[in-house]
């Protein structure tokens, strides 16, 4: 099943957080934070304002509706709620 977002909606892969802090620290289950990086998969058939597929995206902590497609979790999010993407230092 492929899923197809419409309107203003992205379709993103959560990135997992982090397991070890810096120092080498686990953490915990219940002391990681949500994730709110992830990657594009899908933009609407019209675009959606400069993103490309496999972007890196920063969105909103609580942000998007949970999908499921072929067992693996995914964000449906409002461009609205992306605050950021990740770019090369040159690009700037």
């Amino acid at each position: 099943m492929n899923i197809q977002p419409l309107n203003d909606f992205v379709l993103v892969r959560p990135l997992e957080a982090e397991l070890k802090t810096a120092s080498g620290l686990y953490v915990p289950d219940t002391a990681r934070e949500t994730p709110s990086m992830g990657v594009v998969l899908a933009v609407p058939s019209g675009g959606a304002q400069g993103l490309a597929l496999g972007e890196r995206v920063v969105y909103r902590a609580n942000a998007g509706e949970e999908v499921r497609s072929n067992g693996e979790k995914l964000l449906l999010v409002q461009a609205t709620e992306l605050l950021a993407k990740y770019v090369d230092a040159d690009a700037i």
